[in-house]
């Protein structure tokens, strides 16, 4: 996971640099190609459903936010407004990320979801970013990265500092704090932390589940690991976003992970 974040990044950070410039086109079967540019991609509606599956792509579809990234090879992710997606991809030597969610974090969020099939993800997870421009960046506390892992082939937690045990929803979790010491990220690169709450065991397909997002912000504030302004654009390059996001890297063969999101507090 170490090696596939910093390419994935950086080639992110090659792309589209530090200011605004036109992002990769967005189509569907049924409606004309998209043109979006940096930023404005956080507010870009884009159709009811649709089928993307250029290098890069950020933006709504209904109420939801998504992201799709990958350096090369076959990956697509297809999502509709009531935040059904599939995302399928084709053996080889790449990575990919993408799923939907929101283009901000919020502490009170309760994510409801389902996955239907996972024919062998590196992990799908709860990703996302907070980040505090008035912290001094020599703080590795002003930018974190954070993961609440649902279901893996791959332990990326695996190499972190041990926290806590709690349970959540009558999920137990184990919590891990790790460092990235001069990184690409969100905002250029630079020396900040990541969060892990990893289940006790992977969640089943074909069952409706959900994350108290807030339990896990108390569980890592309980070992002093704070998680900063989650609902802001003042990072360099993406917004503090949070997305259920499908992981994939170097995948030995094709396969495909598919499900639903929800918000489950407005239900």
């Amino acid at each position: 996971m170490k090696n596939y974040f910093s390419t994935k990044t950086a080639i992110a950070l090659i792309i589209f640099g530090l200011a605004g410039c036109t992002a990769p086109k967005v189509a569907d079967n049924n409606t004309p190609t998209v043109s979006i540019t940096k930023f404005k991609a956080y507010t870009q509606k884009f159709p009811e459903s649709a089928l993307i599956t250029q290098n890069h792509a950020t933006g709504h579809i209904g109420d939801f936010f998504f992201t799709h990234w990958k350096d090369a090879g076959a990956a697509s992710l297809k999502m509709s407004a009531d935040g059904s997606f599939n995302v399928a991809w084709q053996g080889g030597g790449y990575n990919y990320v993408g799923g939907p969610g929101w283009h901000y974090g919020d502490k009170n969020r309760v994510i409801g979801y389902r996955f239907n099939e996972d024919s062998g993800a590196s992990y799908i997870t709860l990703y996302g970013w907070g980040f505090d421009k008035n912290m001094p960046v020599s703080d590795p506390a002003h930018l974190v990265e954070y993961y609440i892992l649902q279901r893996w082939t791959y332990d990326p937690s695996k190499d972190g500092v041990f926290g806590k045990t709690f349970v959540s929803n009558g999920v137990e979790y184990s919590t891990y704090r790790s460092i990235r010491e001069q990184k690409p990220s969100i905002n250029g690169s630079t020396t900040f932390y990541q969060y892990w709450s990893k289940p006790a065991q992977q969640r089943a397909l074909g069952e409706d589940h959900k994350i108290i997002f807030a339990d896990h912000v108390k569980a890592w504030a309980d070992t002093g690991w704070i998680l900063p302004d989650m609902n802001n654009f003042n990072a360099s390059d993406d917004p503090t976003y949070q997305v259920m996001a499908v992981e994939v890297f170097n995948p030995p063969k094709d396969g495909t992970a598919s499900g639903k999101v929800w918000d489950a507090a407005k239900k």
